[in-house]
């Protein structure tokens, strides 16, 4: 009788929590990512480069200097073509696409120079007419 008892206890205890289903993950959406955009990336920042090692890559933004680590599969681009960080020159303009890993380090995913505009050469400046 008293195991009766007890198991009924159980049964009404365990009716109190609910069922638990298994979660499933949705991709989420990505904001119109188009051709060549870099979805792992949660930042990108624009700089002068620095210097890089086997363990950092450091650019001069315009609140001061960032440093982030460098991973397997960091790409570097130079004129659309994949390079090494030793192509880089101090003081050339990049974009650094960035993400975080677990401890919340800031990892370099994408270092790309670039362009500057073109420039007329010769031409001259064209002044507003007054």
């Amino acid at each position: 009788m008293i195991w009766l008892t007890s198991a009924a206890i159980a049964f009404s205890l365990l009716q109190q929590y609910p069922q638990q289903t298994p979660r499933t993950r949705t991709p989420r959406p990505t904001a119109d990512a188009g051709p060549g955009a870099n979805t792992d990336a949660i930042a990108t920042f624009s700089g002068a480069f620095k210097s890089a090692d086997k363990k950092y890559v450091n650019i001069d933004v315009e609140g001061g200097e960032m440093r982030m680590y460098l991973t397997h599969s960091t790409k570097f681009v130079r004129d659309g073509k994949p390079a090494r960080a030793s192509d880089f020159e101090s003081g050339e303009l990049v974009t650094a696409d960035t993400a975080r890993d677990a401890r919340f380090n800031l990892l370099a995913v994408k270092i790309e120079l670039v362009k500057p505009p073109k420039s007329q050469v010769g031409a001259p400046e064209k002044s507003p007419d007054k």
